[in-house]
């Protein structure tokens, strides 16, 4: 079942990228970053946040799985389609637009069958299904690995059914028989994406502005609001009811630091990591090649989600000479860094492609003063340092991995709020997720109020 319904959400995904993709070239620069907020938002709220939202409404359909299966396809689909958007607006062009513009002239013709067929092999050929293709894969490899929003919404998956049993006591030696299959599948998606976009390098292309649809605008706002406005809203609402309780008796403060601290850990690591070995890769020698490949392994160990990861992990500080690191931060830190290694790669490539390089130049060459620094801010800094808050939020929510790496003592917040969730919806708990994710938000502000101080001169 969690294998069709993925499949399903991956071609969905892959038809509707297409008109997205024109919204992101807009000639008007408003309606192009209205188009990027609306698009991301989705993608980066926290998948606890929005299963806790409709946790009550699937409980209600508790005598009709298929809508709310139905239902859950709906909002995974509206979560992961933005990677398909992004990878088809980043993905180098195959064919110049001036041949797209002769072949829709070769439309209006009424080709037969036989010269229809042809043409697509052309196509084919000309690589014009690498895009789609890998956009499939990685959109399938999201969808399948889901795990927090089918546990809250009570949807049935192989990832809930694994996760039970690993948490219920269950012998390791079976939940790693249990994902046997399901590593073989995701590693199938994983060998496609890298064979289909191996050869080509993610580059910056001159798009073509297209006539954008109404119904794309209409996609990424109900895409927003069901994502996003509605479970942000009721947890907001939950939040003004029990605003006295969170300050009479806040118990999470603990589990709180804990996340800060494994976020942190993990997002050093997949940085240096990203940064260091891609900026080693491009000098030749023996190590730029060591250190390519072991990128190379690490995004693909990422992308093969934090549930079996885990997993692999857990199995692996089992053994004699790992022993001593079970009971450490370091497992956690360790599978946290490898789920952020794909999303960090992608971020880095877009801030190559999208640098100011002749601008920051210039600005460099400016006398040292308070108008330059922040001209340099606008150019250099400030697109590491929101890359770096998205790895880190990233970390900060995931639920999985340290649900089953988690060191005794040190209990992530979001296991806490995991736990407490499957009691419904009070106000206390809602106040509880608004301050878990007030915290990072809170810690960023002071970080960017006091740039002047730490941010490169």
């Amino acid at each position: 079942m969690t294998l069709l319904r993925s499949l399903m959400i991956g071609g969905v995904a892959v038809m509707i990228a297409r008109p997205l993709c024109a919204l992101l070239v807009d000639p008007r620069l408003s309606r192009r970053r209205i188009a990027w907020v609306l698009l991301l938002a989705p993608y980066f709220t926290p998948t606890l946040l929005t299963g806790y939202a409709y946790a009550n409404f699937s409980l209600s359909l508790i005598h009709h799985p298929e809508i709310n299966s139905l239902f859950y396809a709906a909002l995974v689909g509206f979560k992961f389609t933005p990677i398909a958007v992004v990878i088809f607006h980043f993905a180098p062009a195959p064919i110049s637009a001036e041949a797209i513009h002769c072949r829709r002239l070769m439309a209006l013709v009424r080709p037969t069958f036989s010269d229809t067929f042809r043409d697509w092999m052309f196509l084919l050929r000309a690589g014009c299904a690498r895009g789609p293709i890998a956009a499939f894969a990685v959109v399938f490899l999201c969808a399948f690995a889901e795990f927090e929003m089918a546990s809250l919404m009570g949807v049935k998956s192989w990832t809930v059914t694994l996760f039970d049993a690993n948490a219920g006591g269950g012998a390791l030696s079976e939940s790693l028989r249990r994902m046997l299959w399901p590593l073989l599948g995701e590693a199938a998606a994983v060998a496609t994406v890298v064979i289909v976009l191996g050869r080509q390098r993610m580059k910056m292309t001159r798009r073509v502005a297209a006539k954008t649809s109404p119904l794309a605008w209409f996609y990424l706002l109900m895409a927003f609001v069901f994502v996003l406005m509605i479970p942000a809203s009721m947890v907001l609402w939950g939040t003004i009811r029990g605003f006295r309780l969170l300050f009479e008796n806040f118990v999470l403060s603990r589990e709180i630091v804990s996340s800060l601290l494994f976020a942190s850990g993990a997002t050093l690591l997949a940085s240096v990591a990203v940064f260091w070995l891609g900026r080693s890769s491009r000098n030749r020698g023996a190590g730029s090649i060591a250190g390519s490949a072991m990128l190379a392994v690490g995004v693909c160990l990422g992308l093969l989600g934090p549930l079996l990861l885990s997993l692999a992990i857990l199995a692996a500080v089992q053994l004699p000479w790992l022993l001593p690191l079970r009971d450490t931060p370091v497992p956690l830190v360790l599978t946290l860094a490898l789920v952020l290694l794909p999303l960090a790669f992608v971020l880095k490539r877009v801030l190559e492609l999208t640098g100011y390089r002749s601008s920051l130049h210039l600005a460099r060459l400016l006398p040292e003063s308070k108008p330059a620094r922040d001209l340099k801010w606008r150019l250099s800094t400030s697109g590491k340092f929101w890359t770096v808050v998205l790895l880190f939020v990233w970390a900060y929510w995931d639920l999985t991995a340290s649900a089953i790496l988690a060191p005794i003592g040190m209990t992530p917040v979001t296991v806490r709020l995991y736990n407490l969730m499957h009691y419904g919806q009070i106000a206390a708990l809602s106040a509880m997720t608004c301050a878990t994710f007030a915290a990072p938000i809170l810690l960023f502000m002071l970080a960017l109020g006091t740039r002047r101080w730490w941010a490169p001169r």
